[in-house]
């Protein structure tokens, strides 16, 4: 291969890369991005560099990254004593104002929607439940921890993808 070509795509994968992982915290599919870029990797090398089992494992851990940030900060919020009604408005919360968020601040406004959103969500569903004001409080802010914690998950496997594919391509 031209040694100029060579280095133009390791540089497109290398920004790739860095797209993916930005879109991470900002609840968009970064993860997505990065196995679609491992899969290019892999038909571009005919499965030299990266082999099936890679490419199923990445999947694998890609899938279990969504489905954690759907539940977690529904989770979390039981745990600070949320009830399945605070449960449940913490999850739907958290779409809502990650919806909200994009409308009214694009790129910034998914993330803090969706935390600010799963807490508001926990703490409205409590308090119409007729819970008190302190529990509310208590299930908004597992609601939120919770979507932290899913971030910093789903942004551990996105970076685990990235590097792997820096590893063996570069």
């Amino acid at each position: 291969m031209n040694p100029v070509l060579h280095v133009t795509l390791l540089v497109l994968l290398d920004l790739g890369l860095l797209a993916g992982l930005l879109a991470i915290p900002l609840g968009l599919s970064g993860n997505f991005i990065l196995l679609g870029l491992a899969v290019v990797v892999a038909i571009a090398t005919k499965l030299q560099a990266i082999g099936w089992l890679a490419l199923i494992l990445m999947a694998v851990a890609v899938v279990a990254g969504e489905v954690v940030e759907a539940l977690l900060g529904s989770l979390v919020a039981r745990k600070y004593g949320a009830s399945k009604w605070g449960m449940l408005g913490a999850f739907g919360g958290g779409l809502v104002g990650a919806a909200l968020g994009t409308m009214i601040l694009p790129v910034v406004g998914s993330i803090l929607g969706s935390f600010l959103g799963a807490a508001a969500g926990a703490i409205g569903a409590e308090l119409a439940a007729g819970k008190g004001r302190e529990p509310g409080l208590r299930a908004g802010w597992g609601a939120f921890l919770g979507k932290v914690l899913a971030t910093a998950f789903k942004t551990a496997i996105g970076l685990a993808i990235a590097v792997y594919l820096v590893v063996v391509t570069h």
